[in-house]
């Protein structure tokens, strides 16, 4: 591990009231020591910086200013707040600068700090370090940039969760199981004349099917049911061609998103813009028009449209109001019979009051709504359902231990090489074989944590956070 001393600023770019520079490393305390002058400075004296790192008490804050030592000129007012280690993030000497938050001045005290031999941070190397010093593992590190991504309420509440250990807790409990038996089969492996008595194949495969593969596959349904409070509430606009999809994109959201025209197959690709309703990160999602032999480039689109479908929160299905319902409407609600759909029955204003045809079985299990579009009407209606469903999906969820995407596959993994294992011993399949599923497993689960994590698995995650974190 290197045990340089870094540091970065922590705030973002730009003005503010206040700008925060983190430093780490044995040299922490001695590098501020070099630039900071303690107390009021009264114009006509002369700066001098402290130079002894003595001088900073744990767990206090420090006033007085930012000097550069070569030029006894000020550069700053600032407090500093020290955090020796082991008790802090890092659990190395960590310092904060607290100067204004302009990126003139940030920058200036970082070249002081730089002067005095230290180096600047890479993307998330202070959250690594406080995961290679032990003080939190792969898991809890990755929490931390799902805490600052989040954008809703039930989002933070998932990454917190995450954070303080709880998934890493369930994680170590089925690792600690396979763990058991896996000393089981390579005693039986290694030392066969010393096994008083065969295993109990059968107690083993419950074992593994009911503490181990069970909870595997918990902790994945977990994930695909809070997906949507982790990333937000998603919502597939589909439909046919030039029924208003792209029109209703843009009433929703607020902002002329998608290009409109009168000529079906407008969109080609999907269009997604964000909007927020209630505290609720909402994403809407325009797709190319469903129809039957279209030409080869919204032929992809059309496929793509499909996608984006089954991955959906919420499918607005939009009908043309002034048209018969179509063979193609009514397949729609048999080809995704699990999804929940609203009807939306577009352009209502060109109707002229016609009533509105009955639906057929199957697509009356749906809301329907009426709008327009071109003359915002029912808009508002639509949005205020949208939202509704948002939060009815948000209630329904309590929060505990739910994986991401990375822990999801790593989950799959160890569920297939426990199920590989369960094979093995049914076929009374040779003990190390059953030994090596086993093992797959364990490592597969260790990578959740960290505990066998490549470096290059590191480096990745590492690299998806900002520098000052």
């Amino acid at each position: 591990m290197d045990h340089s001393t870094i540091a970065a600023i922590a705030t973002p770019s730009g003005s503010g009231g206040v700008g925060i520079i983190k430093i780490s490393g044995p040299d922490a305390l001695n590098a501020v020591a070099n630039i900071f002058c303690p107390g009021r400075f009264d114009k006509g004296t002369t700066p001098v910086s402290v130079k002894d790192p003595s001088f900073f008490s744990p767990w206090k804050i420090h006033y007085g200013h930012i000097v550069d030592p070569s030029e006894n000129r000020v550069y700053d007012e600032v407090i500093v707040a020290v955090m020796p280690a082991p008790k802090s993030y890092t659990r190395e000497d960590v310092v904060e600068i607290q100067a204004h938050g302009g990126t003139i001045i940030l920058e200036r005290i970082m070249s002081l700090l730089l002067h005095t031999g230290i180096r600047t941070a890479q993307p998330g190397e202070f959250t690594r370090r406080a995961f290679l010093n032990g003080r939190i593992d792969l898991a809890q590190a990755e929490a931390v940039i799902d805490l600052i991504n989040a954008r809703c309420d039930a989002a933070i509440d998932i990454a917190f969760e995450q954070a303080s250990g709880s998934l890493s807790a369930s994680i170590e409990t089925i690792r600690s199981g396979i763990t058991g038996l896996l000393a089981s089969i390579e005693a039986m492996v290694d030392f066969p004349e010393a096994m008083e008595e065969e295993i109990d194949t059968g107690s083993m495969i419950h074992a593994i099917a009911g503490t181990m593969i069970h909870p595997v596959m918990d902790l994945v349904s977990a994930y695909e049911e809070s997906r949507s409070l982790r990333d937000g509430f998603r919502v597939v606009i589909a439909g046919a061609p030039n029924v208003g999809k792209s029109s209703l994109l843009n009433r929703i959201s607020g902002c002329e998103r998608a290009i409109v025209t009168e000529h079906p197959g407008t969109t080609r690709d999907y269009i997604e813009t964000l909007f927020h309703s209630g505290g609720i990160p909402i994403t809407l999602v325009d797709t190319a028009g469903l129809r039957m032999d279209p030409d080869p480039v919204e032929k992809i689109g059309i496929e793509k449209a499909r996608m984006h479908i089954r991955e959906a929160d919420l499918v607005l299905h939009v009908l043309d109001a002034s048209r018969p319902v179509s063979d193609d409407d009514r397949s729609f609600f048999e080809q995704y019979p699990d999804k929940v759909i609203f009807i939306v029955r577009n352009k209502i204003d060109m109707a002229k009051g016609a009533v509105a045809p009955s639906l057929s079985p199957g697509m009356d299990r749906a809301v329907v709504l009426e709008t327009s579009a071109k003359y915002n009407q029912g808009i508002e209606a639509l949005k205020q359902k949208i939202a509704h469903a948002a939060r009815q999906l948000q209630g329904s969820k309590t929060v505990k231990p739910v994986p991401n995407f990375r822990h999801k596959a790593l989950l799959l993994e160890a569920k297939e090489a426990l199920s590989q294992a369960i094979e093995n011993l049914e076929n009374h399949g040779p003990p190390e074989l059953v030994s090596i599923d086993l093992r797959q497993a364990h490592d597969r689960l260790g990578e959740i944590t960290g505990c066998t994590a490549s470096p290059e698995v590191l480096d990745e995650i590492f690299s998806r956070y900002c520098i000052g974190k």
